[in-house]
């Protein structure tokens, strides 16, 4: 049981596909923050994405307090790393392998109870001091009250006391000897345990002082001659360890859920500081209702370019939905940030649904039942309809997933026919779109198509069509990508020639 919601269960996690996730580079972008906490464990944060307000809101009052308190993150990050320690001994248990190195794990489950008791008192120390409301704290504290005393306080630590209760009896052992002609030590085994210490003038000691300097009673690889220490408490301390493979069975599947929580949030502390190191603002989106359709967000960034290049500081842009949805296309220079500013729009809708801050200086925006993407890839030659089949398959596929309530991005969807062609399948694809009311962005380079949203606007109900172009820098003769997007007249020109020619000369 984890503390992630109210109810502790996830709700809802195909809001984006997989190949969405790619379109937008979200995969190496998300594998990059977690990666520090998941230590290869199993960890898939789509499923915490929402279509509740409510979960936003209580995620929210989560990492406002975490982010607060650092000394309860540092506790949370050594949870979670004894966790992924006692996780991997579920499949010994699985497969019935019990062995004298069960007594070597029990010390791995020792250290995940102080991890969790430390966590648990400083939780209560927090409380007690008034510095944790989040009904999301408030219940990780519940959830941990209840682990301690179902899986440990009734029966680990009478378990760990009776264990080590015998080694801690044990005051003196003897030893016997193999030795060799020149009486070096060949092999030594333990033959008894006593309570009592022998004394400091025993036959040994004196031997010792007696001895010449070669020393052929040196008792430095004893220790790796001696019965090995786990078989010895097996016998002596009679360990049973099918026992405490259940009792560490019942633990760590009971602790899967806290762990994934605890991961979802240790990697959106790490999106925060990230995007903290890099001077790049965040903030708590408005929510809007559904019915709203909106999206606003001033000095929006795409994180993925900071993650994933460190080195280059992106460019901010506004975007601006009016209520009740729009379409936008988005045309302008070549290599000027068009896609760019695709992906920083549904990376941020989906940060938003995850209950994280986005990367802007202030937004509002309506939650979405789904965020679709139909981009354009390489032609896979394995396909026997050509790379125009393969378009439209995929932007059937896009129609049929997207709904009035979605946020449909598409990225210059069709290119594998003539400009004709192109610009009359595209009309039709995007007269669908407006009739069916979505809301998004369609990235072109079809001036003709951009330039008759106002005709269809005047022909067709549904979603308004608007134009937004990628600003180009001309000077001297020259141009130059300024990497801003705004409301405008569709650009005329992509100035593919003038880019070419630039990439060409370097």
């Amino acid at each position: 049981m984890g503390f992630l919601t109210e109810t502790g269960k996830v709700r809802e996690p195909m809001l984006i596909s997989s190949q969405a996730l790619e379109d937008l580079l979200l995969v190496d972008f998300m594998k990059d923050l977690f990666a520090g906490h998941t230590g290869g464990l199993a960890f898939s944060w789509e499923r915490y994405l929402t279509r509740r307000g409510e979960d936003i809101v209580y995620r929210r009052d989560v990492l406002k307090e975490l982010a607060a308190c650092p000394s309860l993150v540092e506790k949370m990050a050594a949870l979670c790393g004894c966790i992924r320690m006692i996780s991997r001994l579920k499949d010994i248990h699985m497969a019935g392998e019990y062995g004298p190195e069960a007594f070597r794990e029990f010390g791995t489950m020792q250290e995940a109870y102080e991890q969790m008791k430390a966590m648990h008192q400083e939780l209560e120390e927090q409380m007690k001091a008034e510095q944790i409301h989040s009904q999301g704290l408030l219940r990780l504290h519940d959830v941990l009250t209840e682990k301690l005393k179902k899986n440990f306080c009734d029966e680990f630590e009478k378990n760990w006391a009776s264990r080590t209760s015998g080694m801690e009896r044990i005051a003196s052992v003897s030893l016997e000897f193999s030795l060799d002609e020149e009486m070096h030590i060949q092999g030594a085994a333990i033959t008894g345990l006593y309570k009592e210490k022998y004394g400091k003038n025993g036959f040994l000691q004196r031997k010792k002082e007696n001895m010449h300097e070669e020393k052929p009673w040196d008792l430095s690889s004893l220790k790796d001659m001696i019965t090995p220490a786990e078989e010895l408490l097996e016998a002596e301390l009679r360990f049973n360890q099918k026992e405490f493979y259940q009792l560490l069975y019942r633990m760590t599947l009971d602790m899967d859920d806290l762990y994934q929580d605890l991961t979802f949030y240790l990697g959106a502390l790490e999106y925060c500081r990230r995007m903290g190191a890099a001077h790049i603002s965040l903030c708590l989106p408005r929510i809007l209702e559904k019915d709203h359709k909106g999206y606003r967000a001033k000095g929006l960034v795409n994180p993925v370019l900071v993650v994933l290049n460190p080195s280059k500081k992106p460019v901010a842009n506004d975007v601006d939905f009016r209520e009740g949805g729009e379409i936008f296309l988005l045309t302008g220079i070549n290599q000027g940030g068009k896609t760019t500013y695709l992906r920083a729009v549904g990376t941020a809708q989906l940060l938003f649904q995850l209950g994280w801050p986005v990367p802007a200086e202030e937004a509002a925006m309506s939650l979405v039942d789904r965020i679709v993407t139909v981009f354009s890839h390489e032609e896979n030659t394995a396909l026997q309809h050509g790379k125009l089949g393969q378009e439209l398959k995929t932007m059937r596929q896009g129609m049929e997933e997207a709904t009035p309530y979605s946020l449909l991005l598409c990225n210059e969807p069709i290119t594998g026919t003539s400009p004709m062609e192109n610009l009359y399948l595209s009309r039709e694809v995007l007269c669908a779109c407006k009739i069916n009311g979505f809301k998004g962005i369609w990235v072109t380079h079809l001036y003709d198509l951009a330039s008759r949203a106002d005709t269809m606007n005047e022909a067709l109900p549904g979603s308004p069509l608007s134009s937004l172009t990628a600003e180009a820098i001309v000077h001297n003769g020259q141009v130059d990508a300024s990497y801003r997007i705004s409301r405008g007249a569709p650009a005329f020109t992509s100035y593919a020639r003038e880019v070419m020619g630039k990439e060409t000369s370097i």
